[in-house]
């Protein structure tokens, strides 16, 4: 799947929900904010820069930030993964959902180019095959695998259900 498939379902899926939020459309990325109090909270969708692979897929990240203008990483200090803004609980289902896409990846043939170039590329691509086993810990950078549009769906689901108080916490600081 290109980004902008990537980005235009996320759009679709997530859109309604930010516009019944007051939340208007930014300039970069896909990203929406919103004016709050004496701030804008931003939220922006990146997908990967590691580009998309037939076999593994790709993944994409959710930020959010508090700034004193409506601009994708304008205040880096204030700004977090919303994964870092989810509870226990929902780290675990994060997890789950991840191992979900990881475990619907078809496995590439023995012939395939990635698996050639060296061991530790080798290793490192076929790591990409391997569910999660480990819990999430409030420190990991958690990118959201996908491989279909059923999987940026599962994603946009997962997320409409958490944005709201994540959306909530970033509000509250000060």
């Amino acid at each position: 799947m290109k980004s902008t498939e990537v980005y235009a379902l996320l759009k679709s899926d997530l859109g309604p929900w930010f516009k019944a939020a007051d939340f208007k459309r930014a300039k970069s990325f896909l990203s929406w904010c919103r004016s709050h109090g004496d701030a804008y909270t931003v939220v922006w969708f990146q997908v990967s820069q590691d580009g998309w692979d037939a076999y593994a897929g790709s993944k994409f990240v959710v930020e959010l930030q508090r700034s004193g203008e409506p601009v994708v990483g304008a205040h880096p200090s204030r700004r977090r993964r919303m994964f870092g803004l989810l509870p226990v609980e929902a780290r675990e289902e994060m997890r789950a959902l991840q191992n979900s896409v990881i475990a619907g990846l078809t496995r590439p043939p023995d012939s395939h180019c990635a698996l050639h170039v060296s061991e530790s590329v080798t290793q490192w691509y076929r790591k990409k095959f391997v569910p999660d086993a480990v819990p999430y810990s409030e420190r990991d950078d958690v990118w959201l695998r996908y491989a279909t549009p059923d999987h940026v769906r599962a994603w946009s689901r997962f997320l409409l259900e958490r944005l709201p108080a994540c959306v909530a916490t970033v509000e509250s600081w000060a």
